[in-house]
This record gives C-alpha cells, sequence and structure tokens, in this order.
C-alpha cells in the first residue's frame, strides 16, 4: 500500500513539474513601449521584438515637396533631441516639414538597412498630426563629427560651414555630391526627381544644411531643398607683382596665380602706366608680329570659376588718347586646356579716363570644369600697325 501511495505521489509531481514548465513556456514576450525616439533608438533588436501601443512625439524634418527623399520614407526628430528615426510608411504621406506628429508603433517593425534604424510596417493612419508646427533648427556640426556620430543620432538636420562641393551630374545637384572641409569628407545624395536637379552646383557652400544619413560605410548630408544650401563666393587675385620683363616678345612669366604668357605685352611701372600696387600689365600687340600679338593669356585651368572681374585704362601717351578709333579688349574663355578659344565679352576703354575702370564678367563654368582665360587686344591698328597701349590689372577670379 504504502509502495503504490508512493508512485501515485510520484506520478503527481511530475504532472506538476511538466505543467509549470509548459507555463512557462506559453509566457507572452513583454511589449517594448519606448518613451520617446531617444528610446526607440536604444530598443535591442531581435526576432520577437514587438511594440505596443504607443505615443511617442517628434517633428518631421523631412520634405517631401522638396523630392530629396525615398518614396514613402519620413524622418522624424526628437525635440530639442539629437535622435531621429526613419519611419517607412505604407501608404502616401502628406506631412510636411515641421509637423509634429504622435508616433503609435502597435504592430510595427524596428530593422537596419545599410547602418540605418528604420520602422516599418506602419500604417499613415499610426502617424498622426498634433496640429502643432515646430522649426527644428540645424546642429551646426562638422564633417569628421557626423562620421563619429551619425550611428548614435540617427537622421538628425544638421549644418556644416565652409565646404567644397564637386561630383554631381554635369555639375548640377544631382546624384553623389562630395563635400570637404579640409579635415573631413561626407557625400550628399541628391535623388534624380529632386526639385533643384537643373540648378548649377557652386564650387563652395558658405553653409549646408540636410538629413544625416547612412549606407554601408559612406555618410551623407541629404538637403531637403535648394534653400538649404547657401553658396559661397570665393575669389583669388591676379595682381601681376610677383614678376617683371619689359621687353614686349612673347615670353612666360611666373605671377602669384600661375604661369602668364605676355605675348606683345610687358610689365609697366612708370609713373604713366595705369596700376594699382607696384606695376600692372601694359598690352600692346603689333600686327604681322608673330612675337607680338597682343596677349595676355593664363598657361593654367582653374575649376568652377563663376566669373571674374578685370580692371583697365589707356595708356595715356597723346596718340592713345586723341585716338578716334575703338580701343577694345576681347576677354576670351578655353574650355580644353588651350587649345580653342570663344569670346566671353568685348571691353570698351574709357581713354579719357585718368583711373582704372573695372568691368565684371559672367563666366558660369560647371563646378568641376575647368577653364582658362585670356585677354586680347582687338582694337584697331595705328597706321604704324601697333596697336594702342592698353594697361590691365587685378584680375579677379571668382568661385
Amino acid at each position: 500500500m504504502n509502495r503504490a501511495l508512493r508512485r501515485s505521489l510520484a506520478i503527481i509531481l511530475l504532472l506538476s513539474v511538466w505543467a509549470c514548465s509548459k507555463s512557462e513556456d506559453a509566457t507572452p514576450v513583454p511589449l517594448s513601449k519606448p518613451q520617446n525616439i531617444t528610446g526607440l533608438r536604444k530598443v535591442q533588436q531581435s526576432d520577437d521584438l514587438k511594440f505596443g501601443a504607443t505615443a511617442i512625439k517628434g517633428i518631421v524634418i523631412s520634405d517631401a515637396a522638396g523630392g530629396n527623399m525615398e518614396a514613402g520614407m519620413v524622418a522624424v526628430q526628437e525635440e530639442g533631441k539629437d535622435a531621429a528615426i526613419l519611419l517607412q510608411l505604407s501608404g502616401d504621406s502628406n506631412f510636411a516639414k515641421g509637423d509634429e506628429v504622435t508616433l503609435n508603433l502597435e504592430g510595427a517593425s524596428l530593422s537596419s538597412r545599410e547602418g540605418e534604424l528604420v520602422i516599418s510596417d506602419l500604417s499613415a493612419s499610426a502617424v498622426e498630426k498634433t496640429g502643432r508646427s515646430v522649426e527644428v533648427t540645424p546642429k551646426a556640426t562638422t564633417l569628421s563629427d557626423i562620421v563619429v556620430n551619425a550611428e548614435f543620432w540617427g537622421p538628425i538636420l544638421v549644418k556644416v560651414s565652409d565646404v567644397n562641393l564637386s561630383g554631381g551630374t554635369e555639375g548640377r545637384f544631382e546624384g553623389e555630391v562630395v563635400l570637404r572641409d579640409g579635415i573631413g569628407a561626407v557625400y550628399s545624395m541628391l535623388q534624380p526627381n529632386t526639385a533643384f536637379t537643373d540648378i548649377n552646383m557652386p564650387a563652395m557652400a558658405n553653409s549646408y544644411t540636410g538629413i544625416v544619413r547612412i549606407s554601408g560605410d559612406k555618410f551623407y548630408i541629404n538637403p531637403r531643398n535648394i534653400e538649404d544650401i547657401v553658396g559661397g563666393v570665393t575669389e583669388t587675385t591676379e595682381d601681376f607683382e610677383d614678376a617683371s620683363n619689359t621687353s614686349y616678345d612673347v615670353k612666360e612669366l611666373s605671377f602669384k596665380s600661375g604661369v602668364w604668357t605676355l605675348d606683345g605685352a610687358i610689365t609697366a611701372a612708370t609713373a604713366a602706366d595705369m596700376k594699382n600696387g607696384a606695376q600692372s600689365v601694359r598690352m600692346q600687340g603689333t600686327v604681322g608680329n608673330d612675337k607680338r600679338n597682343g596677349m595676355v593669356s593664363m598657361n593654367f585651368d582653374l575649376q568652377g570659376v563663376k566669373g571674374l572681374k578685370v580692371s583697365h585704362g589707356i595708356y595715356p601717351a597723346s596718340a592713345e588718347v586723341a585716338n578716334m578709333n575703338p580701343t577694345t579688349i576681347d576677354v576670351e574663355i578655353s574650355k580644353d586646356g588651350g587649345n580653342t578659344y570663344t569670346l566671353l565679352q568685348q571691353l570698351t576703354i574709357d581713354v579719357q579716363s585718368k583711373v582704372l575702370v573695372t568691368d565684371e564678367i559672367a563666366v558660369n563654368a560647371a563646378a568641376n570644369e575647368q577653364v582658362r582665360i585670356r585677354f586680347v587686344n582687338s582694337s584697331t591698328p595705328f597706321a604704324n600697325n601697333n596697336r594702342p597701349r592698353i594697361n590691365i590689372d587685378d584680375v579677379v577670379f571668382q568661385f
């Protein structure tokens, strides 16, 4: 009898243990309910991750109207924080830049795509506008800081200053652009359907604002619209002070900006010569003399020249001042390393002016386009085949 009782008790105990084990296996995985985007970015990804109902607030920083975001993708940043997340909506979104929204992540999924956290399986109805509009101030940062911190920040709005731009498509804002600041480099991706693909890209930007993105081992700042990019104008001036030669025969001289050919021109420092500083270039030219063609030419290229300024005046000899025929300079451009030139603009010299006159000339080279300039004395020659003498100085290249 005791043996039967003991057997019965053992069976009951085994059944109890088995029942407890089954009960533990059936315990549901706790639902993740982050309170904000900062907390959401810290959620551990797993196959059984499930979100419960949430009411996470954030500000839409992407701009659907600008077209520089993947279809259905919205970037939302936590107000006042360096934390943002990408939302892949299953339907069309009608969210505008600056909309405050509330996110209900119940039933949504969290995944990593090429280094970015993305919330998907999220219907547009799970993202509700609060009716409040907020202008998010971009985080002022540097390219090297973006490389270090992008994976922690997520797709926040940033602004960098004084960056050089290269790449794109034929000098336009399309495709992949490279941003450099002398220390680091990141990229910028411009989608084919952006609203500003037909705009020429400057060689540099005073400020460049955009959303931080990651794709594998590349880091990006993607602008939302053209207002995010404030182009900068940098200048370099050739003052013709660094070399001298007083023979009108053709020669090459090394000035500050590079090597120039003076063909029928000299460096001039007399009291009569108009100049800024110690000397200018006096250009003449003699018809029929191949060593004195009356040209001042760059022997080097500059990239992305948007415009130039040149100061000019007449050499005040009696023949030049009394000349009734046109006294002119042709400003010409070459885009093939000096093989061929085309006319940019003809300048008329004021033979009565006592001071140098400065003219501005549009060049509008693409950001990655190499050009060089030459100045040609195109004045009507005198009876002795010499052309009127003209002083030029301070050629300013604008980028």
